[in-house]
């Protein structure tokens, strides 16, 4: 069972591995310990996500500075020019007729715009609360992306340290049959056993060395992909170290996950929107003035010489009916946010919904983890009675590598649940945003 997990795990992240490979190694600096809130915290560093944080200020800056300049005054300069058939003629039809007048039939006007907003009707400051509502949304949905790097780095964290595990049990079994060999040597010196019995022990203990072989080339290739995620050097001399989290689960945890803001913060712009569709039916006061030169003049209707020009006054514009578009869009808007929060609620609903299925998997390893104990106990003492009796030439040799083969899985399985149960914690604590 524990080959067929490593093997799992090496498939998982092999791909990975290749591209890591493939994009070559940076100059990162070596740590000597490594705890896994500390590589969460490194990864979200060196995520190349993490990149569009000072954009999303910049763009959000921007924004904001559109909408302060759009309460400025402005100041345009228009040039018209037109030639028509016909003109405005009256007297003309009495000879010499001295009040007889008769408007060019070309003219022009070029002149200076000015325009000030007064009231707006909190127009351009709905329009910045919707902004800053657009910007909040981004930055949530930022940490929500962010988020997803933490479950990287927790399958590769505890997968290293179950290699590790692993590699010290093989190492204790490779010490073990180190000293059954040399007893054995002695003993076929002496002529009491066979040759073939010592070549068996040999043969096991070549078996375990390729196994750790194995083991040491993937427990490298993870580091080097643990390495490239957190941006810093981890070798086969860092100490890792996961969170202290006790021996049992809170039952009782809230949920504090980064989706939950994002979710407010959409709800929070479309109040924003609310508000902005409410200020764009309000009264507006502006103040203009208008300055140039035009022929015919355009203010004195007889005058048909190039004349100087000036006007001013103030301006209110009021949308008093819009045929309750205004209303129908409120209306959208309140439907939009009942559905975000049926979307917060359902969210919510799943994750406390798997709470149970993290309790009672707890539960079923704590009862596995006191039967692995049970049976390592027992199978180290069978293995010391079967070295015994192997000394003694009672047993053969295959007899005594079969035992020393159940301690050794034995042994795999315990130290696999163990990590299994520490993982199991830790993403039910990941779930729930405490990690």
């Amino acid at each position: 069972m524990i080959f067929n997990y490593l093997k799992k795990r090496y498939l998982i992240y092999s791909f990975l591995v290749f591209n890591f490979v493939l994009a070559g190694t940076d100059s990162m600096a070596q740590i000597a310990e490594l705890s896994l809130v500390e590589a969460h915290n490194l990864a979200e560093q060196n995520y190349p996500l993490l990149k569009k944080t000072p954009l999303l200020e910049q763009l959000h800056e921007a924004s904001l500075d559109v909408f302060s300049k759009k309460r400025a005054p402005t100041l345009e300069l228009n040039s018209v020019g037109q030639l028509q058939t016909e003109n405005i003629s009256i007297g003309e039809e009495i000879p010499d007729n001295p009040n007889a007048i008769s408007l060019p039939l070309e003219t022009f006007n070029t002149y200076l715009s000015f325009n000030y907003n007064i009231l707006d009707g909190g127009l351009t400051k709905a329009q910045k609360e919707s902004e800053i509502s657009q910007y909040e949304i981004n930055r949530q949905q930022l940490n929500v992306d962010l988020r997803k790097v933490k479950d990287q780095v927790n399958s590769l964290f505890i997968g290293i340290l179950l290699l590790r595990q692993q590699e010290l049990i093989l190492a204790t079994s490779r010490k073990d049959l180190e000293s059954t060999l040399e007893i054995l040597n002695a003993s076929f010196q002496n002529g009491t056993i066979l040759e073939s019995e010592v070549s068996k022990i040999k043969v096991r203990q070549l078996e375990l060395e390729s196994e750790s072989e194995a083991l040491a080339e993937e427990i490298m290739a993870n580091l080097s992909t643990l390495s490239k995620l957190i941006g810093q050097e981890v070798t086969t001399e860092t100490s890792l170290f996961l969170p202290e989290v006790g021996e049992y689960i809170d039952t009782e945890l809230d949920i504090t996950r980064p989706e939950q803001n994002l979710f407010e913060a959409h709800k929070s712009y479309l109040e924003a929107q609310k508000t902005r569709i409410k200020s764009s039916n309000s009264p507006t006061l502006s103040l203009f003035a208008q300055g140039g030169v035009g022929y015919p003049n355009p203010l004195n209707f007889p005058d048909i010489s190039t004349a100087t020009y000036a006007l001013g006054g103030l301006r209110l514009r009021w949308n008093l009916f819009n045929w309750g578009a205004n209303k129908k869009e409120k209306i959208k808007i309140d439907l939009q946010r009942a559905q975000v929060e049926i979307d917060k609620e359902t969210f919510e609903f799943e994750i406390d919904n798997q709470r149970g299925k993290f309790i009672n998997s707890l539960q079923a390893l704590n009862k596995q983890i006191e039967k692995d104990y049970q049976i390592v106990n027992l199978q180290e003492s069978i293995t010391e009675q079967s070295e015994i009796q192997l000394r003694e030439g009672v047993i053969k040799s295959n007899d005594y590598i079969l035992e020393v083969n159940a301690e050794l899985k034995a042994k795999q399985q315990l130290e696999l649940h163990l990590l299994q149960k520490r993982k199991l914690q830790i993403d039910y604590l990941t779930l729930f945003g405490k990690l």
